[in-house]
């Protein structure tokens, strides 16, 4: 089975995200897509304002009433404590093909994630990148050719017009009280507001 890999704090979780969940199903023609919330990355602070539980929740909503090919996944919230990637893939990868999708500034340190060499053995990388700027297509191509050469990685790319929102952009917007129209899932909103998540 072709099964895609799609992890994130998603808090909240917003258009762009769900664009490239449909990107990365699409282009792929994957069999199954897992959308995974992260417990507590590592290489992030955790996110003030929703708890994984919400986070969880938010994600389920947003994805209700898309294709049946995509799923969320409590794996990682769950099985509680720091969420290595690596861990993550060990545990969908038995029989099955895995892709994972990755934005731009997971792709440029995917090297110094933790058993760095395993996540390229495990999985073919996607890049989807969140920024219309140019400026990092030569780092992007210089780490490409060195995961290539280091770790004989599967690299590919998902080269649409990005779709440029930040999650902490919108918190910040959220908290201020300023509108976030076609940004988050009206859905989301609801839960959101119901839950005064984010100060809301």
């Amino acid at each position: 089975m072709k099964l895609g890999i799609y992890g994130g704090t998603f808090s909240p979780i917003h258009m762009g995200h769900i664009t490239a969940a449909g990107e990365f199903l699409d282009r792929f023609e994957l069999d199954r897509l897992c959308v995974i919330p992260t417990a507590l990355p590592p290489h992030k602070a955790e996110v003030a304002g929703a708890t994984a539980g919400d986070r969880l929740e938010m994600a389920r909503i947003a994805f209700s009433d898309s294709d049946p090919k995509i799923e969320v996944s409590d794996f990682e919230i769950k099985r509680e404590g720091k969420s290595y990637t690596v861990y993550t893939l060990e545990h969908f990868a038995p029989g099955n093909e895995l892709y994972m999708l990755v934005g731009t500034d997971m792709f440029l340190t995917l090297d110094e994630w933790y058993r760095a060499p395993d996540i390229f053995r495990l999985a073919d990388i996607v890049l989807k990148r969140r920024e219309s700027d140019r400026a990092s297509d030569g780092l992007i191509s210089e780490k490409t050719d060195e995961y290539k050469t280091r770790f004989g990685a599967r690299i590919h790319m998902i080269d649409e017009p990005a779709l440029e929102i930040s999650s902490t952009r919108l918190r910040e917007l959220l908290r201020s009280g300023e509108p976030t129209d076609g940004l988050i899932p009206e859905s989301v909103m609801e839960y959101i507001r119901e839950n005064h998540l984010y100060s809301v």
